[in-house]
């Protein structure tokens, strides 16, 4: 804490509030970063089991309409 109180005395509270703020902004922007790659590995599985589910529904489709066509 005294080191703290020694850095805003030596270069003046406006410039340490400034540094605050940038370390805050960049580990704020890394938690994102983290945090949209978590979603978009979940959204890359969801549409691939989605995927799967339409060419199953399509070859369902297709036995159908063979069997209708007969």
């Amino acid at each position: 804490m005294n080191d703290i109180v020694q850095v805003i005395s030596a270069v003046g509270f406006p410039i340490v509030a400034a540094l605050g703020c940038g370390f805050f902004v960049k580990w704020q922007y890394e938690q994102n970063m983290k945090q949209n790659e978590e979603l978009r590995k979940e959204h890359k599985e969801e549409v691939s089991k989605m995927t799967e589910a339409l060419n199953n529904n399509t070859i369902a489709l297709q036995k159908l309409i063979d069997k209708l066509d007969k």
